[in-house]
Order: C-alpha cells, then structure tokens, then sequence
C-alpha cells in the first residue's frame, strides 16, 4: 500500500471514528449508566464529603441524576441540529456536561443539607471536563459499534437462514419428484407389463397396452410435471432473531487487546488533570512519563500474549492484565511521588479506573475488529449457501422440466411407436407371444428414465440465483431484453453469475437493510453488464477480494451514488 493509500485509510477510519463518536449513539442512555460509577469516584467529590460514605452515595447520586437530565436536553437539541453542525455541538455538549459536574455536586449537597467542600473547584471543573470529553464518545463509539454489528449479524445470519433452509427444501423437492413422477410411471409400466407377459401375450394386446399405457399413464404424468410447477420456498425473511448468549459469546470469543499506544495516551489524557491539580505541573511531569511508559509498555506486552492464548481464555487475561497493569501504574505513581518527597493522594484510585477505561477501549477495539471479521466471513458464508441454493433451485427445474419433456416427449413416443411397431410387424401372425419384446420397450424406458440429467443452462442458473436471493433479501430485479441469449456463452454467463454474487453480497454488507435492485442487461457490443444498487454506505474504498477478481473478468466500478446509494456496476465483454 502506498503512502498516500495509507493516508487516505487513516484519514477515513478517523472520520468513521468521528461519524461514529458523533453519530445517533452520540447521547444514549448507555452514556448515562456506563459513566454512573464515575459519581462515586473520587473525581466526584469522595474526598470533599466529610459525613460518611452513604452521604457521598447520596450527593453523588443527585449529582448524576441531574447529568442524566443534562444529558436529555442535549439528545434533544441533537434532533434540530444539522449534520454538519452536529460533531461540534456534541462535543460542546460534553464539555458543558463536564463543566457543571462539579457545580452539581455542590448544588446537590446544598440540596440534601449535606456540608460539601469547593476544594480547588478550577481543576475539578477541568479534571471532570477532560473525563466527559474523553469518556463520553468512546461510550458513543462502543454503542454504535454494538448496533453496526448486532445489525450486519442479525441481517447476514437471516439470509444465510433462508438461504439454507431454500436448499434443504430444494433437495427434498427434488428427492420427491423423481419418486412421484419416474418411479410412479416406470412401477406402473413394469407391473402392468410383467402382468401382461406372465402368461404370454399376443402381438395386438401388447400393441393395445402399450397405447393404454402412454395415454393413460405417461402422458397425464408429463402434464402434471409441465403444468403444476411446484411451490418454490417463501420468499419471506429468515428468523432474524439473534440470542444475547449468541452475540456476547460472538463479540467476547473475538476479544483483542486494546492498541497500546492509544491506551497509554489516552491515560495520560485522563490523569493529566487531576495530577495537576494535586501536585502542580512540575511535580506531575515525572510520575506522567513514567506511568505513560509503564502503561506502554505492559500493554504491549499484554496484546501479544492475548493474540497467542487460546480464545476461550482472552477475556480472563485481559481482564486479568488490565487489573494487573492498574496496580503496576499505582505502585509506580507512588513510588515516584514519594521519591520527589510528596504525599502520593489517592493514587491507588488509578488501579481501578485504568482497568475499566482499558476494559472500554479494548471492546471498542474488539467490536471494530470483529465487525469487519463477521463482514467477510458470514459473507463467505452466505455467497456460499446462496450459491447452493440456487444450484438446487436451477436442477430441480432443470430435472422438473426435463422429465416432463422426457416422458411426454421420450417415454410417450417410445410407447407408441413400439406398439406401431408390434402391429405393423405381427399383423399377419397375431398369435405369436411378444412378451420379449414388451420387457424390450420397458428396459429401454428404465434407461433413459434413471440416465443422469444434464447440467442446467445458463438461464436456468441465473434465474434460479435470484430467486435464491429473493428468498433472502428485500430484492427487485430487472432483466434486459437479449441478456438470455448473450448468457449461451459459457464464460460470460458463469462471469454474470459471480457478479449477481458478488454484487448482492456486496449490498449486504455494506446496506441498511433497505430493498435491493439488481438490473443485467445487454452491453455493447455483445456483452452483459450487472448492476446493483442498494442503501447504506461503502465501509472502504479499497475493493475486497471478489471485486478484483471481477475486474479481471469485466470492467468494475463501485461509488455512493448520492442520497445515500451505493451503486456496483459490473461490465463483462
């Protein structure tokens, strides 16, 4: 990848990582809950509530429940709020919110008749802004990366459903039509025939049976198989219902380590103020960098060992290694500000607060990572089963319009010519027994009935692939006139059947759940081109996998086309 391949990557994972802080998740109820302990935390105020911890419990809970209240005002001022005003005004939300944390505190205190210190109220007020500012979207980010992938797992799990259940309806259906219709007729010819040729039979009455048989048994067989098409699968989605215990075992058995770089920044983010409201800024420069460099450096070697422990494990280590880490930070941060012959306050309160912010971090880490991780392999999967089902769908009509042509065409014919044959041959000598030839014709029928059918056309492929998709997702279609005939040549119809793939595996990935349009129609000067369009927004510019095998095979191009449309056009010779 080039340099500027790579900046341009980094540039649109920032600005998803804004959409995302910024976005509807911005203010949820989440926001209110998640920062709830951060109320009886000593950033709250412990150490300025001298009546004991049930008075501090009580300030601080008013103290939040006047910041959930907060917290209403500003989701709805978001709902008049333009889109390009929107990351501006939430943040400035934030700040507002941490500002007035203290200024609560103290209220509330007044409110319950409870004596509550000011202390140094201009650090609090900056320590408490920091911790909104900084806390809040990456609550906004774990709850929108919890809904993107609750979303494409709910979605992709229900088409691969349906998908699944179309072929195990097709394979049954086409188990039953070949007992229903070639074993019915080749059980009656043989029974009515071994009956007829036990004792013997003249040439006249095999000639009249066999007509009776292809009148009154094969020919209303072929019908029924020519004009009662039997019911395809509904086309009404899978059960889109995912378990809790499905999705936390999902997102926890993908479980990484949190990028230690950002952690050890984000820490330093957090604790800055609060240093250097306890210390001053000389005193905390020293115990910054070496709890920055501690954290560093025990995350990096925290990430390692959770990529080589086995995936049941990496919650426990994680959780562990974030617990160890935060009293490796404090053991740190007191040994340092007592050799600079300071009282280390409260920095044990470190131990805790880090292991929750590094807890924080690294599901956000694990939900992004795992998002793209169920994007790609549920699409395999699904482009997988659709495909199949689709094969499944395209032999049974294949083997339901073969056997009917079979028997009306084949099996009809075969009779009536063999008893044509039988008249014409033994007019002059009707005594004689025809039982060989009878068990002749049957043989010969047996044969061509039970011969392996042969491979569906390329028509049959396609228009069953949809279907499949139809049975799966919320789909339109619009086939161009002359598309079959330009479908007869085997490479383009097999390129045309990867890109309908492609293309709506593509949609699913990268949709909102909003209906699909698939249109192929004739290219000039003899080829086909497949476009599909459907909601949402491209995840990324760079093309996977199956896209650039496409463009090997035809001319790709894929592009939001406005009003928030993706369009994937794909043009093969």
């Amino acid at each position: 990848m080039t340099a500027t391949a790579r900046a341009e990557s980094a540039g649109a994972r920032t600005r998803r990582l804004i959409a995302r802080a910024t976005g509807p998740s911005a203010i949820t109820w989440w926001t209110w809950l998640v920062t709830a302990p951060f109320a009886l935390t000593v950033m709250s105020g412990l150490q300025y509530v001298a009546n004991g911890p049930w008075a501090v419990v009580a300030v601080a809970s008013l103290q939040h429940a006047a910041v959930g209240g907060l917290l209403l005002c500003g989701s709805a001022l978001l709902r008049i709020t333009s889109p390009r005003a929107r990351p501006s005004v939430v943040l400035l939300i934030f700040a507002l919110i941490g500002a007035l944390r203290p200024l609560l505190f103290l209220a509330s205190g007044a409110a319950l008749g409870i004596p509550v210190r000011a202390g140094d109220l201009a650090g609090r007020i900056m320590i408490n802004l920091v911790v909104t500012v900084t806390v809040f979207p990456l609550i906004a980010v774990a709850v929108d990366l919890v809904r993107d992938h609750l979303g494409v797992y709910r979605r992709l799990r229900a088409a691969r459903s349906a998908s699944a259940r179309d072929a195990e309806q097709a394979a049954e259906r086409i188990g039953e039509l070949r007992g229903s219709a070639v074993d019915d007729v080749l059980g009656q010819l043989e029974t009515a025939t071994e009956a007829a040729a036990e004792h013997g039979i003249q040439a006249q009455d095999a000639a009249r049976l066999l007509r009776a048989l292809a009148e009154e048994v094969v020919r209303p067989a072929s019908h029924r198989l020519y004009e009662d098409e039997d019911a395809q699968p509904d086309a009404a989605a899978g059960d889109a219902r995912v378990s809790n215990r499905d999705w936390v075992v999902s997102v926890l058995g993908g479980m990484r380590a949190a990028p230690p770089l950002l952690l050890a920044l984000l820490y330093a983010a957090l604790v800055t103020p609060f240093a250097i409201q306890q210390y001053g800024i000389v005193v905390s420069l020293l115990p910054l960098l070496s709890g920055l460099l501690v954290v560093w450096l025990a995350n990096a070697v925290l990430a390692r060992l959770v990529e080589v422990t086995v995936r049941r494990w990496r919650l426990l280590v994680l959780v562990t290694g974030y617990l160890l880490i935060g009293v490796l930070l404090s053991a740190t941060s007191d040994l340092v500000v007592r050799a600079m012959g300071h009282d280390p306050r409260l920095v044990w309160f470190e131990s805790a607060t880090y292991g929750v912010i590094a807890i924080g971090v690294a599901l956000v880490a694990s939900l992004s990572a795992r998002v793209r991780q169920d994007q790609s392999e549920l699409e395999a999967a699904l482009q997988a089963n659709i495909q199949s089902a689709a094969r499944m769908r395209a032999d049974y009509e294949h083997e339901r319009a073969s056997l009917a042509r079979l028997l009306h065409s084949g099996v009809q014919a075969e009779l009536i010519a063999a008893a044509l044959a039988l008249g014409a041959a033994r007019g002059g000598r009707p005594e004689e027994d025809a039982s060989a030839e009878l068990r002749a014709v049957v043989q010969r029928i047996r044969a061509e009935l039970l011969a392996p059918p042969a491979e569906p056309d390329a028509a049959d492929r396609v228009a069953a692939l949809v279907e499949s998709w139809r049975s799966a997702i919320p789909l339109r279609t619009t086939i161009g006139d002359g598309v079959w005939d330009r479908l007869r040549e085997p490479a383009r119809a097999s390129a045309v059947v990867d890109a309908i793939s492609e293309g709506l595996a593509n949609a699913v990935r990268h949709g909102d759940g909003t209906p699909v349009s698939l249109e192929v129609r004739p290219d000039r000067p003899s080829g086909v081109e497949v476009v599909v369009t459907s909601g949402g927004a491209l995840a990324s510019a760079q093309p996977g996998i199956g896209l650039r095998q496409l463009s090997e095979r035809g001319a790709v191009t894929l592009h939001e086309s406005g009003a928030g449309r993706v369009e994937l056009a794909v043009a093969i010779p």
